[in-house]
């Protein structure tokens, strides 16, 4: 019974028991996360919960974190933040640790603390810390030089460590002449161009299987390289200038420019800009001192180089002496010319009278001379000519050029020579002065010298005084005399002596007193035709008076014994001496007088001239002196333009003109008609022509042209002419059969319509008397009329000898000469009766 008295207790005190602890096992403390160890990578931030679990959790305490050292962790005070803080919820029952970046030195237990019904209650974690794979040393964008050994810098860091290893465009890279892999990076040795590219670093932490990878991008840049260009560059003063500079590199390289003389950096220097982007240098308004050596020098971020051009600044001549000189005759004479520019100008001299220069050293004979030279001055060349004549003459007298010229232009300067010379009285004529009547003359006198000269007259070897009569002008270098011859004894030999430093010279004039010419010697008949004459006339000697001027004639008809009722004719000295429009088959009386200033000299004898009867016109003259059996070349292929003198008509007027022309060959020297077929004949219906253009012809081919003038009694003689066209397309001048232009067919028009007005002017002249030309017909009668009047007012009056006549002069072209005529004047003019 005792044994199951005591069993029954033990029983019931293993339940008590057994109770107990379930009931303390019900309250116990949570970590959230849960695990007893937890490992944090460095720099993370973390919070830890501790969270109670009892049946009644009104009854558990506020619980509480204590960090490894075993001290309570208190919460974050208003408006802060530290490293480590709790934070507690009491609604859930909560207590929240966090840590805002935890380090190594924070790792440890943590333990939180709580008290159920005065029964303690704890939980624990462990904190391990980690360091993350950091990219310390690793930037995206790297860049190497070419030609030099370069790191890609990859320096990582973890905790364990890391390896590492590297790709180039996915390609793995291994160690080897090119590549070494360093702890810190990939070492590329001699890069080039082809290292260019995408690597890719790659970190791997076994122990935490962490992996990262960065994708470094590695740009090769290459230092400049200056492209080739030509060292010295030339640019004109005045002028704006460029001058570029280029490079190749990576990158693009900036520019500078120096001036290497002054070291000047140019981009900020006045009249220079610099683009430092494309190396173009400017000059604005180049000046001389820019010549030099300028460097230009390229600069990226692989290196830098630099090349030296020349500039060479071409300075347009410019003359700045140049002096007029003076020099005697028969010494030596010299002009110097300098000028600066650059390069060094070239001088030469020319006279101004004649184009060609002369040449450097000895020049006519070696009697002119040209030396230069040239230095530096400044910042220019200097060059110097000098011109040296020997022996001078009054033809080296005059204006030279100095020429100076380089690549840049040219410059121009007269300078004048001045040869000395004593007086001379070259230009003066030497014919006697005349003077008749008393008339007052001058006696005029120029020295030529230089320097001027005096002058002085002289008379009957003495000095001429001034009278009444003799007045003086002028002492030199132009000096004349008035002189009226009242007294006789003032004609004779008048001296006008000029003077200067050289030396002296005398010019003589001859004074003499006038009379009218003499006689004429002989006057003979040359050439007659039915209507015309032409004489040859010796005048008479010259040594009474002054020269001849012109010869007058007087003719009448045979049967008329009055010379007073006579027609008279004049002519020019050496003019054809022709009397025309005389009648046919009719004697005529002719006598001759000459003519001087002074008046008409007396009649020769008379000469009869029996006028031959009417005939054909003479033979036509060709205007050019053209021989009859010479070759003339024409220009055209297919024309030739004849040019004729209107021939005498013999009594009966020129109606027409002949022109015939024939293909001929020249046959043992002598011309052949090749073919008479070939012949044609053309009338020209005008008795005043004097040209015609023969059209039609052929190329290449010599023809006989005879030219024939018509009147009613027959034709002339042909005045004959071979010509030879010239070579060229065949074409006639004649118009063949061929649609008309425009231009045609309105000159077509316009001539239909001119001619209906002459169809309809003609009958009004005939049935009414009224027109155009009647109006015209009825004016030339009655003009006609006027001059039959005036003519035979001027028939009868008497030849006078007075200066008039000379006066009244005229012209009209006989034979194809012209003759000059004065109406009843000594001169030449039409007929006119005394």
């Amino acid at each position: 019974m005792r044994l199951k008295r005591v069993g029954a207790t033990g029983v019931t005190a293993l339940v008590v028991l057994l109770a107990t602890i379930t009931g303390c096992l019900a309250q116990n403390l949570r970590i959230l996360p849960i695990s007893k160890q937890q490992t944090v990578a460095v720099g993370k931030s973390v919070v830890l919960t501790c969270q109670a679990d009892a049946p009644d959790p009104a009854l558990v305490t506020q619980p509480q974190w204590r960090d490894p050292k075993g001290q309570i962790i208190m919460e974050a005070a208003a408006g802060t933040r530290p490293e480590i803080y709790t934070e507690a919820m009491p609604a859930k029952q909560l207590q929240l640790l966090y840590i805002s970046s935890i380090t190594p030195a924070m790792a440890g237990n943590y333990s939180c603390e709580a008290t159920y019904t005065n029964i303690p209650l704890s939980a624990s974690v462990i904190l391990d810390t980690f360091v993350a794979i950091t990219w310390t040393n690793a930037n995206e964008n790297q860049y190497a030089t070419k030609g030099k050994d370069f790191k890609v810098m990859c320096e990582v860091t973890a905790e364990p460590a890391p390896s590492v290893d590297w790709f180039k465009e996915e390609n793995p890279i291994v160690t080897g002449d090119r590549y070494v892999i360093h702890a810190n990076g990939l070492m590329i040795k001699n890069v080039q161009e082809s290292d260019d590219g995408t690597y890719t670093c790659r970190a791997v932490v076994m122990q935490t299987g962490e992996l990262a990878e960065r994708n470094i991008k590695l740009e090769v840049y290459t230092a400049p390289e200056m492209e080739e260009r030509e060292t010295t560059v030339r640019i004109k003063e005045g002028e704006s200038a460029a001058i570029t500079c280029k490079a190749r590199g990576k990158p693009p390289p900036t520019y500078t420019w120096i001036k290497a003389s002054t070291r000047e950096n140019l981009a900020t220097t006045s009249r220079f800009n610099v683009n430092e982007n494309t190396g173009l240098l400017t000059f604005d308004r180049v000046e001389a001192a820019d010549y030099g050596k300028y460097i230009c020098s390229a600069v990226n971020k692989a290196g830098q180089n630099e090349t030296e051009i020349e500039v060479e600044v071409l300075v347009k001549p410019r003359i700045f002496e140049l002096y007029n000189t003076t020099a005697p005759e028969k010494q030596e004479g010299r002009l110097e010319c300098k000028a600066t520019g650059r390069p060094a100008p070239r001088i030469s001299f020319r006279k101004r009278s004649n184009s060609e220069r002369f040449v450097n050293g000895p020049n006519d004979g070696g009697r002119i001379t040209i030396e230069t030279s040239s230095h530096q001055s400044g910042d220019q060349i200097e060059s110097s000519a000098v011109i040296m004549i020997s022996n001078l003459n009054r033809t080296d007298d005059g204006l030279y050029e100095c020429i100076a010229e380089n690549d840049a232009g040219e410059a121009w300067r007269n300078g004048h020579l001045a040869v000395q010379f004593r007086p001379t009285f070259e230009r003066m004529p030497t014919v006697p002065i005349w003077s008749w009547n008393g008339q007052t003359v001058n006696l005029t006198c120029v020295a030529e010298s230089i320097p001027n000269a005096t002058i002085k007259w002289r008379f009957r070897d003495a000095d001429l005084v001034e009278t009444p009569h003799i007045k003086i002008f002028g002492s030199g270098p132009i000096s004349y005399v008035t002189i009226t011859p009242l007294d006789r004894g003032l004609y004779g030999i008048y001296k006008c002596v000029a003077t200067n430093t050289l030396g002296e010279a005398e010019h003589v004039i001859q004074f003499r007193e006038a009379f009218p010419p003499g006689p004429v010697v002989q006057a003979r008949q040359e050439t007659i035709t039915a209507t015309s004459v032409t004489f040859n006339i010796v005048g008479p000697a010259e040594d009474m008076g002054p020269p001849i001027l012109a010869y007058v004639a007087q003719f009448k008809e045979n049967a008329n014994f009055d010379w007073n009722l006579a027609q008279n004719r004049t002519w020019s000295v050496n003019s054809p001496y022709t009397v025309e429009n005389l009648r046919p088959m009719f004697t005529y009386d002719f006598r001759f007088a000459a003519v001087n200033q002074v008046g008409i000299g007396s009649w020769g004898s008379p000469i009869t001239v029996i006028m031959p009867r009417r005939s054909p016109p003479e033979q036509p003259k060709w205007r050019e002196n053209l021989s009859s059996e010479s070759l003339i070349h024409g220009k055209y292929a297919d024309r030739y333009e004849l040019k004729w003198k209107i021939p005498a008509h013999n009594g009966e007027p020129i109606d027409m003109y002949e022109i015939r022309y024939c293909p001929v060959l020249k046959i043992s020297g002598e011309w052949r008609v090749s073919s008479e077929n070939e012949c044609v004949t053309q009338e020209l219906k005008s008795f005043e022509a004097i040209t015609y253009e023969v059209r039609g012809l052929h190329p290449d081919t010599r023809y006989r042209i005879h030219l024939r003038a018509h009147n009613q009694l027959g034709f002339s003689l042909p005045a004959q002419l071979y010509v030879q066209t010239a070579l060229g397309v065949e074409r006639s001048g004649f118009a063949h059969a061929q649609l008309l232009s425009s231009g045609a067919i309105i000159g077509l028009s316009l001539a239909g319509v001119i001619i209906c007005l002459l169809i309809v002017d003609l009958l009004l002249l005939c049935f009414r008397k009224q027109g155009v030309i009647a109006t015209l017909c009825g004016k030339r009668a009655k003009k006609h009329n006027d001059e039959e009047a005036k003519l035979g007012r001027d028939e009868k009056e008497p030849l006078k000898d007075t200066d008039d006549a000379m006066k009244r002069n005229s012209s009209v072209e006989f034979d194809g000469h012209r003759v000059y005529a004065t109406s009843g004047g000594p001169i030449i003019g039409k007929n006119s009766a005394v």
